[in-house]
């Protein structure tokens, strides 16, 4: 058996096994279940060294970028400011004096500066998500273009805008207007949002149907193929 016939052999046992679970929970199920867990805990560690650690800090810090030639010249001089990755990573191994009664305190410098460093991060992500919102929501009540009215680009920015107004509205809770024009513009923005979750659920719903139709295509095509040379 090729190493390429047993990979699909095992993968098509696995997706029976995840697919039993619509069944009921057994024991065929929790133990892919796991297996696929612990592979995937593995597999980021290795994935995270090899294609940032090692090419992004232990080679040049140990030099391995520069290229030797026969006669003993180099292909570029040694940068000594690598040597500060050492900072980062001693800074970083602080984590483990968890396991020490006497230096935990440690691993709290580090945690507090992972969450600063975070919290940061999250803040300016809002801010960078946020004001271009902000700044295309204010939009043309009449489009031209090249001097002519653009009806279909009018049309759109209007029903931008009453979906916009509608749904902010419907969240305004301060204080409302009891009239049946501010209630229907209230009810309007809920069923708006209903038609933007129910678009979200179905885009959802069809990403997950691609997923199974592609595993479906797996079991049939390559699995049995698979599964009748091994017969054969």
């Amino acid at each position: 058996m090729s190493w390429e016939l047993a990979t699909v052999v095992i993968g098509g046992f696995a997706t029976l096994a995840i697919y039993s679970f619509l069944v009921r929970e057994n024991p065929f199920y929790r133990f892919f279940e796991h297996l696929f867990i612990g592979i995937a805990a593995g597999f980021f560690p290795i994935l995270v060294f090899k294609n940032f650690l090692w090419p992004k800090v232990f080679e040049p810090m140990f030099g391995f970028t520069v290229v030797t030639f026969p006669d003993g010249t180099t292909s570029a001089p040694y940068e000594p400011l690598n040597l500060l990755f050492l900072l980062p990573i001693g800074f970083g191994m602080l984590y483990y004096t968890l396991y020490s009664r006497r230096y935990s305190w440690l691993a709290k410098l580090v945690i507090g500066f992972s969450l600063g460093y975070s919290g940061g991060l999250a803040f300016k992500g809002f801010f960078a998500e946020m004001v271009p919102q902000l700044t295309g929501s204010f939009r043309s009540l009449a489009v031209f273009a090249d001097g002519s009215f653009q009806l279909f680009a009018t049309v759109e920015n209007w029903i931008f805008l009453i979906t916009l107004l509608s749904v902010m509205y419907y969240f305004f809770f301060t204080f409302r207007f009891a009239s049946e024009s501010a209630k229907g513009v209230s009810v309007t923005g809920r069923w708006l949002m209903m038609i933007c979750f129910g678009a979200f659920f179905g885009s959802t719903v069809m990403a997950r149907m691609a997923l199974l139709v592609e595993r479906l295509q797996f079991l049939i095509l390559d699995w049995s193929e698979a599964m009748g040379s091994l017969v054969v």
